[in-house]
């Protein structure tokens, strides 16, 4: 899907964008936004952007896109498989 986006050439220049560089920031601003709803997961983000888990850290710290916060259920969940203790 292609979408266009008409942004003025005032707002590019006052942002520091290049009209090169503006559909990848676009693309990129997006997409960690659909992330920090809970739509995405971190890794989807790193691989629609093809970005290496390091690189997509950065943005998501650069962005200050928190962790989801983990709650005692999902704790149980991940830890359904372990043996119990003794």
């Amino acid at each position: 899907m292609e979408v266009t986006l008409e942004v003025p050439e005032t707002v590019a220049q006052t942002l520091g964008f290049t009209r090169e560089s503006l559909p990848r920031r676009a693309l990129e601003a997006l997409l960690v936004d659909e992330c920090a709803r809970g739509r995405l997961s971190r890794g989807k983000v790193a691989e629609l952007l093809g970005l290496s888990f390091h690189q997509a850290e950065d943005l998501f710290r650069g962005r200050h896109v928190p962790y989801p916060a983990k709650s005692r259920a999902d704790d149980d969940m991940a830890n359904a498989s372990l043996p119990k203790a003794s």
